[in-house]
This record gives C-alpha cells, sequence and structure tokens, in this order.
C-alpha cells in the first residue's frame, strides 16, 4: 500500500511538471531510493553558461564569440534595442555570432540550452581590439618529481576562449582569454597544448613539455674478480661527468651529488676504493668537470631553468663556493683559461713553422658558455667576482650542451696562433676567438684589438661584447 502511495504521488507531480514546463524540452529525471523501491524524480536540469562572453566591434558589425560548454546543444541570443530585448537567434550552433550594426544593439546577452532547459542568460562582459595572438605559454619547472604539480603560465591577446589539453586526456577549458596560471599534477612526461579561439572560430595552439625527474635507478649485474669501485654505490652515476685524477676519481650522481673516492692501498688487507666526500648540490652536473690549480670547476643544472658555478678544492673539501643562482640554463663545464700554463704541446709545433703563438694575450679567466649562447668571463680562483658579458656574432640555432674546445688557430688561416672556442650549434661547429688583454703594433694584433679587454680579474661590470668568429663549418 506505501509503494502504491508513492507511486501516484510521483506520477501526479510528474503530470503536473510536465504541462508547466515548456513543450520544447524534455523533462530530467533522477532516481532515488524510496524504502525498497527506486523511483525516479524530475529535477530541472540545465547547462553552464559561458564564462566569458566577449563583443568584437568591426566597421558594419559587432562579432561575439565565446566558450561552446560540452553540455551545452546550443545557444540563444538576444539584443538589447530601445530598452527592450530583442531575440536574434534561439539555435546558433556555433561559438560565435556575427550582428549587424544596423540592428542599433550595443549590448548583449547569451544562454546555453540542451533537451532539458537552458542556463541562466549571461551578459557581454568583454570588449576586444586586438589581433588574436599567442604571447607567452611556460612552465614553472621543466621537469617535476613523480605525482608533484607543475604550474601553467600564459598571456594571450584577442582571444575569444583559451583551453589547455595534455597528451594525456586531460582538457582544461573556460579559461581566462587574457592571461592565468593553472596548477597541475604531473605522474609523468606530458605535453599540454594552448589552444585559443578568435571571433571566426579559428584556433591558434602551441605545445610545451613538462618531464618527470627519474627515480634512482640501480643496475648492480654481476660482480667480477676485477676492482669495481662503483659497484657497490647505491645511487645513479652520471657517468659521463666522471674525471679520474691521481689514483682517484670524481663524478655526479642524479640524486644531486658530486662523490669523491679514493684507492687506498693496504698492505694488511685488500686494497679498496674508499669513499674521501659527498657533497650535496642544488642540481645535476650534465659534463665533466674543470680540474684546474687543485680545484674542480663545474656547471650546475637546476630544475625550473635555472643554473650556477662552483668550484670545490681538491685537499680541503670545505673550501667550496658557488656563484648566486642565475636564471638561465647551463650544461657546459666552465673552461679555464691560464695562458701561463698552456701545454707546451699547444705552441711547439707553431714554432716550428715560423708563427709565433700569440695566445698569451688571450683574457685569462672561468669562460662559462649557457645554453642560449650567453658568455660568461668569471676571475681565476675568484666565483664570487662580478662577471663580464660575452656574446656570439650571430644567434645560435640550438642550445649549447656540450662544452666547447680550447685550441690554437691552425697555420694558413686568419686566426692563425690565436686561442679560441670551438662551439658546435647543431650540425655546425663556429670558432670563436678569445678575447684580447692588450694589442700590439702587428697589423693583425691592431685589427683585433677591436676585441681588445682587460683581465677578466681587473674589470668592471659592463654590457655583453661580441666575440669574433674566425670560422664556421658544417659538420
Amino acid at each position: 500500500m506505501k509503494l502504491l502511495h508513492c507511486t501516484i504521488l510521483f506520477l501526479l507531480s510528474t503530470l503536473f511538471i510536465q504541462l508547466a514546463k515548456a513543450s520544447t524540452f524534455e523533462q530530467a529525471f533522477t532516481p532515488i531510493r524510496t524504502g525498497g523501491a527506486i523511483v525516479f524524480v524530475p529535477v530541472e536540469l540545465s547547462p553552464n553558461h559561458p564564462e566569458y562572453f566577449s563583443i568584437k566591434p568591426q566597421d558594419d558589425s559587432h562579432l561575439l564569440a565565446w566558450h561552446f560548454e560540452n553540455d551545452a546543444h546550443f545557444y540563444q541570443i538576444e539584443a538589447l534595442v530601445n530598452g527592450q530585448w530583442q531575440t536574434l537567434s534561439l539555435n546558433v550552433t556555433t561559438a560565435f555570432y556575427r550582428v549587424p550594426l544596423s540592428t542599433g544593439a550595443a549590448t548583449y546577452r547569451i544562454r546555453g540550452c540542451h533537451n532539458y532547459g537552458c542556463s541562466d542568460w549571461k551578459g557581454s562582459n568583454r570588449t576586444v581590439t586586438e589581433e588574436t595572438d599567442i604571447n607567452a605559454f611556460y612552465a614553472n619547472n621543466i621537469a617535476v618529481a613523480k605525482f608533484q604539480s607543475v604550474t601553467l603560465n600564459w598571456v594571450v591577446q584577442g582571444a575569444s576562449a583559451v583551453s589547455i589539453t595534455s597528451n594525456h586526456g586531460a582538457n582544461y577549458s573556460n579559461l581566462n582569454p587574457n592571461h592565468g596560471s593553472l596548477s597541475i599534477d604531473v605522474y609523468k612526461e606530458t605535453t599540454f597544448t594552448l589552444s585559443i579561439a578568435d571571433f571566426n572560430g579559428q584556433k591558434k595552439y602551441t605545445k610545451i613539455t613538462v618531464g618527470v625527474i627519474p627515480e634512482k635507478v640501480v643496475n648492480k649485474s654481476a660482480k667480477t674478480e676485477h676492482i669495481q669501485p662503483l659497484y657497490d654505490i647505491n645511487q645513479d652515476i652520471i657517468h659521463k661527468t666522471l674525471v679520474a685524477f691521481d689514483d682517484a676519481i670524481y663524478f655526479a650522481t642524479h640524486d644531486k651529488k658530486l662523490v669523491h673516492y679514493r684507492y687506498e692501498p693496504d698492505a694488511q688487507t685488500e686494497s679498496k676504493w674508499q669513499l674521501i666526500w659527498e657533497r650535496s648540490l642544488s642540481g645535476e652536473i650534465s659534463n665533466p668537470p674543470t680540474l684546474y690549480n687543485n680545484k674542480l670547476y663545474y656547471s650546475v643544472s637546476i630544475f625550473g631553468g635555472k643554473s650556477q658555478v662552483c668550484s670545490v678544492s681538491l685537499v680541503l673539501s670545505s673550501q667550496h663556493t658557488c656563484t648566486q643562482v642565475k636564471q638561465a640554463q647551463l650544461y657546459a663545464s666552465p673552461i679555464v683559461v691560464d695562458t701561463t700554463s698552456l701545454p707546451q704541446s699547444h705552441l711547439s709545433w707553431l714554432q716550428k713553422i715560423g708563427i709565433t703563438p700569440i695566445e698569451s694575450q688571450a683574457v685569462n679567466g672561468i669562460y662559462v658558455f649557457y645554453a642560449n649562447g650567453d658568455i660568461a668571463l668569471h676571475a681565476l680562483n675568484d666565483l664570487n667576482a662580478q662577471p663580464r658579458s660575452f656574446a656570439f656574432p650571430q644567434s645560435i640555432q640550438n642550445e649549447v650542451i656540450d662544452t666547447p674546445e680550447l685550441f690554437i688557430g691552425a697555420p694558413n688561416t686568419n686566426s692563425a696562433g690565436w686561442l679560441q672556442f670551438a662551439v658546435r650549434d647543431g650540425n655546425r661547429l663556429h670558432g670563436l676567438q678569445l678575447p684580447i688583454a692588450q694589442s700590439s703594433n702587428s697589423l693583425l694584433e691592431r685589427a683585433m684589438s677591436l676585441f681588445s679587454f682587460d683581465d677578466a680579474k681587473t674589470s668592471q661590470p659592463q654590457s655583453a661584447q661580441t666575440l669574433n668568429q674566425a670560422w664556421s663549418a658544417e659538420l
């Protein structure tokens, strides 16, 4: 009897609502449990209205545009004419609409509809005049730990709608059509696509990829009878960074450490490798450290597009110095130039063929090549001093990821006898002559005085100066 009573009430209420509801829409129901039975109760259901409803004035019309909500099937648009709302369209199935100025309207409103009803009216809240374009789309980190969040930022102009999607199926729509930020959890390498729409249904896109920092990887394989100094280290070693010197090895690990091991012979027991020290870093080392004057100089890449240059004493590991963190990518190792200690092998072949080496005029210091082509010159043994700035003679096409090679120009070339860097730019090599500390009376040296500078240790802060390109060649 109770179930019959509930059923009768349900049928009466349904009939009442259907009579009151416009015949153009269907009735939406939701199931509920009453006692031991499930009945369907009528509910009001409407789609979301657009968050941003934009106008772009034209010479003869107003262009209206908005974000097309997923739960809307069509849109209705009205214009305010002489104080009265007049219908422009009851069935717009696009995300844009053109209104001739002859209608005499300047104010509009819109609502989304589907089979069960319409949303509330949304008035126009943006006037746009710029051409549609993407000014910036970037992340606060290029790589994050697994399941950590990354913040995406965008700045656009002239857009009616902005959305971001990922290659793993995520979709973030109805975003601020001017600028904004969005925090998203990342669990594996993800490519995010920014999409913006203009007032004619056309779209522009750009992409960025965010990586995930790899977890520690240990693969010991089989132990042999040979000495294996790295076998028992539970760290993922960056093999490219390993440096051997004086019965010792130095290397970096992916868990942001610089490690020093030494082979310790022992007459009483089995000789073995001993951990001498390890130092925690703010990032990772990408290339072998540079050994100079009983110090290791190395570059640290910090997630988020930052970096710094450091040195550590091989005698006293407590003597550890780093530059301030810089907002720039850095992969190449520092290059130490000390013309008083160049290997004799660099000079002898020049002297044999009658060329007087002029490398002694090059500016001494610690040269640091950033990924974007910027070059910083630090004073020898003083990383804290203000560095000097140099630049490539032209824009590089690829990031500098390998450490440039230091050598002396070959005979029968315009740069014979000059100290220079060989820098890789994708499939090309560029020869850049080092800046000169002083000039003399020879014609070649007077010409090169255009690129003359004082020693790094006595220089004052100044704007970047361009290095001379001696040659360029395809690999």
